[in-house]
């Protein structure tokens, strides 16, 4: 990178910098303008004090911020460029740029690479930030919402030579208790498959394993009474964080979404998920190649046309790929709905930036 790149670089940083804080803030402002009446009635009805819920709003957005920096960070990128791009040519200094025999894709090279620094930051922030803030955010938006931390439909599956299944209900990390507990268990043939349920089932420290009420083990040859879910190895932790059924597959790591998509093959919106994880951070570079070359301007004037067009373009993107969304739940192979977007877009992307003037 030459004193130039360096010079341009530091540019857009600076607007980057100052885009996300502003985006962050707004998005979180905006949730919270529409969501605290709900919740402040919740605490009415649950007698909570407004200490605790300013408590837990504040632990709630906090955890949001990793998921609201992978949704507005295209934008955030394109907003930045776009900025800088108009610093630049205010002052003039991007003819002298051209002057010294560069071309202007050689003068907007530090941009794109802004623009892969930025998808691979989101990519990063998917694997290995969201996962671990995506129970925090479940919970609190239940203690929210519902007045309690219980979970919905817990699932968690540990594969093998003896595959196990286990389902819950409902599970409350706080008494540490499951209701409607069911888990099946595979072995390699079919007479050692088993099947244990309980009408609730609480955690022992003592003993490391669940207690079961009114439990009972159903096999081939009948049905037994049975103490204890004997799953040692199934912690509360371990069940609080493996439990995904109740999380939205947007705040699940590539890993994750793997699995899960193996497991549950016939989920649309987890095989959804996994491919926009890919095709979303790639937003950062397809929207620069459709705006930047709106923003570049070399006759006097006024140049909000031309940025009026780059925002349509902008939105263009959103609309489509929300509708491609909405689509591959209803029927459309996730594969097409999730590559559609950069297909297209980016394709119109390489031939606009590809016929720029210099």
């Amino acid at each position: 990178m030459t004193l130039l790149d360096r010079y341009v670089g530091r540019i857009v940083a600076g607007a980057f910098g100052a885009s996300l804080l502003f985006f962050v803030f707004l998005s979180i402002l905006i949730d919270m303008l529409n969501s605290l009446p709900k919740y402040v009635d919740r605490a009415t009805d649950m007698g909570t004090s407004g200490w605790s819920l300013a408590v837990d709003l504040a632990s709630y957005y906090a955890s949001l911020v990793p998921v609201v920096f992978t949704t507005v960070t295209p934008f955030v990128t394109v907003i930045a460029c776009m900025f800088a791009v108009a610093r630049l040519q205010n002052s003039n200094e991007t003819v002298a740029m051209l002057f010294t025999g560069r071309s202007i894709h050689r003068v907007l090279a530090p941009m794109l690479l802004c623009g892969v620094c930025a998808g691979l930051a989101m990519a990063a922030c998917w694997q290995w930030i969201v996962p671990h803030v995506a129970q925090t955010i479940a919970t609190s938006e239940a203690r929210m919402r519902r007045g309690s931390a219980v979970q919905e439909n817990v699932v968690v599956e540990v594969r093998g030579e003896v595959d196990k299944r286990l389902r819950a209900k409902e599970y409350d990390p706080v008494t540490r208790t499951m209701r409607g507990v069911s888990m099946l268990v595979e072995g390699v043939l079919a007479l050692e498959t088993t099947l244990t349920e309980a009408v609730a089932a609480t955690w022992d420290p003592v003993q490391r394993d669940w207690r079961l009420e009114q439990g009972k083990l159903v096999t081939r040859g009948g049905e037994v009474p049975q103490t204890w879910l004997q799953r040692s190895d199934l912690t509360p932790e371990v069940l609080l964080a493996q439990g995904r059924d109740t999380i939205d597959p947007e705040l699940l790591s590539y890993s994750e979404l793997f699995a899960l998509a193996e497991a549950r093959s016939t989920r649309t919106d987890v095989r959804l998920a996994l491919h926009r994880h890919f095709t979303y951070p790639l937003a950062n570079v397809l929207l620069l190649l459709l705006a930047l070359p709106f923003a570049i301007r070399y006759e006097r004037g006024s140049r909000i046309d031309r940025l009026l067009i780059a925002i349509g373009l902008c939105a263009g993107y959103t609309v489509f790929d929300i509708t491609c969304q909405n689509l591959g739940q209803h029927g459309l192979h996730p594969v097409v709905a999730a590559w559609s977007p950069p297909i297209v877009f980016g394709a119109l992307g390489i031939v606009l930036f590809g016929s720029t003037r210099t």
